[in-house]
C-alpha cells in the first residue's frame, strides 16, 4: 500500500467530517449550501483517489469527472462571494468580465473534458493536462480578483479561505504544469496531493466560523489549533530532518549511518526542547491569537482556569502564591509578588512566586497607592515613559528596582477600597498589552480581590472566635471565683455564732479545702488557656445530690432532700454536675425568704433521672423565663451576679443529652427540673421499691 492511499483516505475522512459539521450547523444561506456541496464533492473525489491508489480498475473516469466537478463547485462558490463583493460597490467590473467571458470558457472546456473522460474520446492526453493547467490558473485568478476586491474589513473573515483554496489551485497548477512539461504524471506529487487538500480544511473551518451566514457557530478550539499547529510543525520539522539525515547517510561514506543516527537523535532532542519551552509556547499562542481569532482569549477556559486555581485547597501562604500564579499565567509572566494592606500603616509584601520577597512596606499615603485609589488603572511599566499623560503624577517606588524586569502592577480593590496589589514580572514574551488584556486582568483581579476578602474575613472571624472562647472561659472562671468567694464569706459570717461547734469547724475546713481545689483548677485552666475536660466517672446520683444539699445547709432556708429511688448509678462529669446543682440551689435560696421552703426530689424511670428543685420564693414571669433566664450576661443580681450561671448549666445538661425545664409563677415559687439520661451501659436506676 503506497503513500497515496493514506494521503487521499485521510483527506476523504477530514472532508467528510467537515461536511457533517456543516450539516449539523446548517443555515439556509446560498453560500452555506454551496460550501456544503463543494466539501461533499471534495470528499467523494478524495475517496475515489484513495481507491484508485489501491486498485485503479474502472474508477478513473469517475475520478476525472469529480476532479472537474470539484473545480466547477469551487468556481461557483467563489463567484457567489464575488457577487456579494460586487453588490457592496467593489469589483463590479472584474466580476462582469469573469462572468461574461472567463466562466463560459471554463464551463465549455470543462464540458468537453467531461465528455472525453466519460466516453473515452480520442482527445490527446496532453490537451487534457493543458486544460487542467488552465482551470487551476483560472481558479488562482478568481481568488486574486476576489481578494483584491474584498473590503479590508471583511478580509479578516475570508483570508484563510483564500489561503486554503489558493493553496489547492497553486499545487494543482504546479502538478499539472510538471506533467505537461515532462509528458508524464509525477507519482510522488500525485500521492502528496491528498495531504495538500487535507491541510486546507482547518483554514476553511476558520473562515466558516468567521462567516456566520455560511454556517452556525463552528467552534474551532484554541487548544485544538495550538496542538495541531505544534504537531504539524513538528511533523514538517522531522520530515526535513529525515531528508537531511538521508543525505548524511548517502554521502557520509563509512560514517554515514552513524552520522545519520546522531543527527536524527539530536534533531529529536531539539524538537522536544522547543515543544516544551514555555517561551516558544507563549510566542505560538500569541501568534495564533493574533492571526486566527477575533478575540485573543477563550474566556470560558480562562474563567475555569482561574476558578480552579483559586479553589485549590492549600495553606495560607500557598494560597497567596496561587493567587499570584493565577494572574501571572493569564499574560505569561514568570514571576510575581503580592502586597496586602497591613492595618492602617500601609501595604506589606506577604508572598512571592518564583522570586524572593521584598522586606519593604509601601506607605498608605504613597504616590502609587494614591494613583490606584484615584484611577484603579493597571500600570504597564513598559509603556509608562510613552504615555506620560495617563500616568501623570505617578512616582514609582524605588524598591521596584529590586525586581527583575517588572512588567504589570495590578490593583486589587474591593468595594472601592484598595486591599492590595500584585506585581507581575519577567514576561515570557514581550508583547503589547491592549484593551482585551487589560479587561481580562481587571476581571481576574476582581475575582482575586473577592477571594482575598473572603480569606481575610475568615482569618478575622477565626481570631474573633479565639477571643470569644477566651472571654467565655474568663467569664466562667470569674463566675466560679464568685461562688468560691460566697462560700468563704458564708463561713466567715457564721463563724461568729458557731466557732465553738465542732461540726461547724469540720464543715468550715471542708469548705476551705473545696475552695482551694477549685482555685487550683482555675489556675490550671488559665495556664492552659482553655477549660480542662473532666473525665467521666460513675457514681451514685443520690449521694452526689445529698453532698451538695449538705454543703448548702448552712444557708437559709435549709434545703430538704427526698430520694425516691434506691439505686441511681450515673456516668457523667461529676464535678460539673455538682457545680450545676450547687448553683441552682443557691439561686433558690437567694430567691426565697428565710422562712420559706426548698424541696429537692430525686426520682427516676427506666431511661431518665429527674432532679426537681422546688422553692416557695418570688417566682418568675413567663416572659422572663423565655427571654432572659438563660441569656448570658443578663442578671437580676446587680454587681453581685455574672448572668452566666443558668446559661452554663443548661449548656452542660444539654451537652450530655438532658434538659432543664422551668415552671414558675410570680410570688408562688418555682420548680426547676433537671432531666438526666441514662447514657452508659453501667448506669442503673430503680425505684424506691427496688
Amino acid at each position: 500500500m503506497n503513500i497515496g492511499v493514506y494521503s487521499y483516505l485521510a483527506a476523504a475522512i477530514v472532508y467528510g467530517f467537515f461536511a457533517v459539521l456543516l450539516m449539523l450547523s446548517w443555515r439556509s444561506s446560498m453560500q452555506g449550501k454551496l460550501l456544503f456541496i463543494v466539501i461533499i464533492i471534495s470528499a467523494v473525489w478524495a475517496a475515489l483517489a484513495a481507491k484508485i491508489a489501491v486498485d485503479d480498475t474502472g474508477l478513473i473516469p469517475f475520478y476525472q469527472v469529480f476532479e472537474l466537478l470539484r473545480y466547477m463547485a469551487w468556481y461557483v462558490f467563489l463567484l457567489k462571494l464575488f457577487e456579494m463583493a460586487a453588490s457592496q460597490g467593489k469589483g463590479g467590473t472584474s466580476y462582469k468580465k469573469i462572468v461574461r467571458w472567463i466562466l463560459p470558457m471554463c464551463l465549455g472546456f470543462t464540458g468537453l473534458l467531461l465528455v472525453n473522460y466519460w466516453f473515452s474520446l480520442s482527445i490527446q492526453p496532453v490537451l487534457g493536462i493543458a486544460g487542467q493547467v488552465f482551470l487551476a490558473l483560472i481558479g488562482l485568478a478568481i481568488i486574486e480578483q476576489l481578494y483584491r476586491n474584498t473590503s479590508a474589513r471583511y478580509r479578516w473573515a475570508t483570508k484563510y479561505l483564500f489561503l486554503g483554496v489558493g493553496g489547492i489551485f497553486a499545487f494543482d497548477f504546479y502538478f499539472y504544469a510538471d506533467a505537461l512539461l515532462f509528458r508524464r504524471v509525477d507519482q510522488g506529487l500525485w500521492e502528496i496531493r491528498g495531504v495538500v487538500n487535507l491541510m486546507a480544511v482547518p483554514l476553511l473551518a476558520i473562515s466558516s466560523a468567521r462567516n456566520k451566514n455560511w454556517s452556525l457557530n463552528i467552534f474551532v478550539s484554541r487548544e485544538v489549533v495550538f496542538n495541531t499547529t505544534a504537531i504539524m510543525g513538528g511533523g514538517v520539522y522531522l520530515l526535513l530532518m529525515a531528508g537531511a539525515g538521508y543525505y548524511i547517510r548517502a554521502f557520509g561514506g563509512d560514517w554515514g549511518r552513524i552520522g545519520q543516527a546522531a543527527f536524527l537523535s539530536l534533531a529529536v532532542v531539539l524538537l522536544a526542547a522547543i515543544l516544551f519551552s514555555g517561551q516558544v509556547r507563549a510566542r505560538l499562542k500569541v501568534f495564533l491569537a493574533k492571526h486566527f481569532y477575533k478575540n485573543k482569549y477563550d474566556y470560558r477556559i480562562e474563567w475555569l482556569r482561574l476558578t480552579d486555581k483559586l479553589g485549590d485547597k492549600v495553606g495560607r501562604e500557598a494560597q497567596f502564591e496561587t493567587i499570584i500564579s493565577a494572574l501571572a499565567h493569564t499574560i505569561d509572566a514568570r514571576t510575581g509578588l503580592l502586597w496586602l494592606r497591613d492595618g492602617g500603616s500601609g501595604y506589606k509584601n506577604v508572598a512571592s512566586w518564583n522570586t524572593g520577597q521584598i522586606a519593604i512596606d509601601e506607605p498608605a499615603g504613597s504616590s502609587l497607592v494614591h494613583f490606584f485609589e484615584e484611577t484603579g488603572y493597571i500600570i504597564n511599566l513598559m509603556e509608562i515613559d510613552e504615555r506620560v499623560d495617563e500616568y501623570d503624577g505617578l512616582n514609582l517606588p524605588e524598591w521596584l528596582q529590586q525586581i527583575n524586569r517588572p512588567w504589570q502592577i495590578i490593583p486589587l480593590q474591593e468595594q472601592g477600597e484598595l486591599i492590595g496589589f500584585v506585581i507581575l514580572a519577567d514576561p515570557l514574551v514581550i508583547r503589547t498589552i491592549n484593551w482585551e488584556d487589560r479587561d481580562l486582568l481587571k476581571t481576574a483581579a476582581k475575582q482575586v480581590s473577592n477571594h482575598l476578602t473572603v480569606l481575610m474575613t475568615t482569618d478575622a472571624l477565626a481570631e474573633a472566635k479565639q477571643f470569644e472562647v477566651f472571654s467565655r472561659l474568663s467569664a466562667y472562671m470569674v463566675h466560679d471565683l464568685k461562688n468560691i468567694a460566697s462560700e468563704l464569706e458564708m463561713v466567715a459570717r457564721n463563724a461568729k455564732r458557731h466557732k465553738d461547734n465542732p461540726e461547724f469547724i469540720e464543715d468550715a475546713f471542708g469548705t476551705v479545702d473545696n475552695a482551694a481545689g477549685d482555685i487550683k483548677k482555675l489556675l490550671d485552666q488559665l495556664r492552659n488557656k482553655q477549660a480542662q475536660a473532666e473525665k467521666k466517672t460513675s457514681f451514685e446520683l443520690a449521694e452526689l445530690v445529698a453532698d451538695v444539699v449538705r454543703s448548702k445547709s448552712g444557708q437559709s432556708p435549709r434545703p430538704e432532700l427526698d430520694v425516691q429511688c434506691s439505686e441511681s448509678r450515673l456516668t457523667v462529669e461529676k464535678e460539673r454536675l455538682s457545680n450545676v446543682l450547687g448553683h441552682l440551689i443557691d439561686n433558690a435560696q437567694q430567691a426565697t425568704d428565710d422562712d420559706g421552703t426548698i424541696e429537692i426530689t430525686v426520682s427516676c424511670d427506666t431511661s431518665m433521672y429527674t432532679i426537681e428543685i422546688k422553692d416557695s420564693g418570688h417566682g418568675m414571669t413567663a416572659d422572663f423565663i423565655r427571654d432572659r433566664l438563660f441569656k448570658p450576661f443578663d442578671t437580676t443580681k446587680g454587681n453581685a451576679g455574672m448572668g452566666i450561671g443558668m446559661h452554663e448549666s443548661r449548656d452542660f445538661i444539654r451537652g450530655i443529652g438532658g434538659d432543664i425545664r422551668v415552671q414558675s409563677k410570680p410570688e408562688k415559687g418555682s420548680i426547676i427540673s433537671l432531666l438526666l439520661p441514662v447514657m452508659d451501659d453501667g448506669d442503673r436506676c430503680s425505684g424506691a421499691d427496688g
